[in-house]
């Protein structure tokens, strides 16, 4: 009778095995597919990119997703704006050789721009992405019309890497599965330690909607491994040329961030001549979706101000 109950058991047992196994390859094949697909792909000087490219308005914005990321972590397009947004080296489909430092970066997404005829960008660095948005902003303001900084790293840093086991696709996409199941108070708490923060996303189900996305970008990591790697290595000894950025700058930052703490942004902000300087007093590294109507905002009426910038620099030449 114990041998039939452990044979029942260990049955059991295989079966959700397999069941999970094959849920998690049928899952897989679709979702490799959509994140190779739904970026484009492009041979630059600087070598191969995946982007995305949306809207048609202007002015430009280049986009620089953060730690890690890819071309499906960009901003929505609220301004009817033309966003471009590059996985930026080493993520996804952009090979790490396309440029290992902020500087090499910068200069790949020149590559990338005049490929695609775009002739300047306001140039958003969101945490990760601020490295090479700075040093783009500065080794190239002929193509810079703005710079926007949001929780962005600015100085030497030590990421946190991520536990071993985040190292597996399939142990990734096992817990973000999970959350499925999870009310969304759990899975909030998870992301979000400051209740008052976490309160902020859970009044609204778009913005539960949203985080909860946006913990995909960390799956798969064997396709975003190389480029976190590199940003690991990179920011740990970071030396940016902050104050050669001549261009109208935004910087956005909380001060309860403690992934990239506010002395980024304050030195951003003591650095760069006429920069404004938007604090949201609290405010994590989750600020952007749970502070999300403020961010926005203040982003979209910048792209307005340096758009009649343009607008007015074009009519006095004409």
């Amino acid at each position: 009778m114990l041998f039939k109950f452990f044979l029942f058991i260990a049955a059991l047992l295989l079966s959700t095995v397999l069941v999970i196994t094959v849920s998690y390859y049928s899952w897989r094949s679709e979702h490799y597919d959509a994140l190779h697909f739904g970026g484009a792909f492009i041979e630059t000087d600087a070598g191969l990119f995946q982007y995305a490219l949306k809207g048609n308005g202007a002015p430009n914005v280049l986009f620089l997703h953060g730690t890690p990321g890819g071309y499906d972590q960009s901003i929505e397009d609220n301004s009817g704006v033309k966003i471009l947004t590059p996985s930026r080296p080493g993520y996804l489909g952009t090979p790490l050789s396309v440029g290992r430092t902020p500087a090499e970066q910068a200069q790949s997404y020149i590559a990338l721009m005049d490929k695609l005829n775009i002739e300047s960008v306001i140039v958003i660095g969101a945490s990760g992405g601020g490295p090479s948005a700075i040093a783009f902003a500065a080794m190239f303001p002929e193509r810079t019309t703005g710079l926007i900084a949001i929780e962005a790293v600015s100085q030497s840093t030590e990421l946190q890497e991520l536990p071993a086991f985040l190292s597996s696709d399939f142990l990734v996409w096992l817990m973000f599965s999970m959350n499925d199941f999870r009310s969304d108070e759990a899975v909030m708490q998870m992301m979000i330690p400051d209740p008052v923060n976490r309160q902020l996303a859970l009044q609204d189900p778009a913005k539960v909607a949203t985080i909860k996305a946006l913990s995909w970008s960390l799956w798969p990591p064997s396709l975003r491994g190389p480029g976190m790697d590199n940003d690991v290595s990179q920011f740990s000894n970071l030396s940016l040329p902050i104050e050669e950025v001549r261009v109208p700058t935004l910087i956005i930052h909380g001060t309860a961030d403690t992934n990239v703490d506010f002395s980024h942004g304050e030195l951003l902000a003591k650095t760069i001549p006429g920069a404004k300087f938007h604090v949201i007093d609290g405010g994590d590294h989750m600020m952007p979706f749970t502070h999300a109507e403020e961010v926005q905002g203040v982003i979209d009426d910048f792209i307005k101000n340096v758009a009649r910038g343009l607008q007015k620099t074009s009519s006095e030449t004409e």
